[in-house]
């Protein structure tokens, strides 16, 4: 579980955590929980596929993220006042879910000073994150946030051989660069076009980076691992 507060403890508060959880199996179409509800649990997906979305103003559902198995839902919930879910979670295919009760998060995690401050660390950095994120969709335009979560993923992966996997499907790729799926779609064409990059299923293979970065106004600069 790389990337959530599971990976910052030790063999012996990860045991004491994984001995208070409740495994449940969920059918597709399941409704986990509502945004504003009162975040009680934390889920780790052990099998399946869950999404977290926000109702917008018309009503339509925006897309956030997908989690498949191994990944954590709703950990910074935990920490939060009011404690409330600040988005909504339904199940997208037949999944099974370990719960984790607030009280007992905290209990391990009060229960040592030392992993405290790594989870302060944690939600410290994933907080600097997403400001990072909202920053990038506010001030450049959609072609420059694409050629930078590109960068972002380059770096991610190591990838110095310029072949980059897009973790998430397209339409969410699409939602996370403040994109349509359409727009994403031509973009994503006119670079093929142009041999600035080759795509195979969820794989991308960058060609030329420095043209890359040229054809949309930035400095080769943000590939730098």
């Amino acid at each position: 579980m790389p990337g959530s507060i599971i990976s910052l403890l030790d063999d012996e508060q990860k045991q004491a955590l994984f001995e208070t959880r409740k495994s449940s199996k969920y059918d597709a179409g399941h409704l986990l929980f509502n945004q504003g509800e009162s975040a009680d649990h934390m889920y780790l997906v052990d099998k399946g596929k869950v999404t977290l979305y926000r109702l917008m103003p018309n009503g339509a559902e925006k897309l956030f993220k997908v989690f498949l198995a191994g990944e954590l839902i709703a950990e910074m919930a935990m920490f939060m006042q009011p404690r409330n879910y600040p988005m909504s979670a339904k199940v997208d295919q037949d999944t099974e879910l370990s719960a984790f009760h607030y009280k007992d998060v905290l209990r391990v995690v009060s229960g040592s000073p030392e992993l405290s401050i790594r989870v302060m660390a944690f939600m410290s950095n994933r907080i600097c994150h997403l400001m990072n994120t909202v920053n990038i969709l506010t001030q450049v335009n959609a072609n420059q946030r694409l050629v930078m979560k590109f960068a972002d993923l380059y770096r991610a992966q190591n990838a110095k051989d310029g072949r980059i996997c897009l973790p998430v499907t397209k339409k969410l790729f699409a939602t996370q660069l403040g994109m349509t799926p359409e727009t994403l779609s031509r973009a994503m064409k006119k670079l093929k076009a142009d041999g600035l990059l080759k795509e195979a299923g969820n794989h991308i293979n960058l060609v030329d980076i420095p043209a890359l970065c040229e054809s949309v106004d930035l400095t080769p600069e943000i590939f730098a691992v």
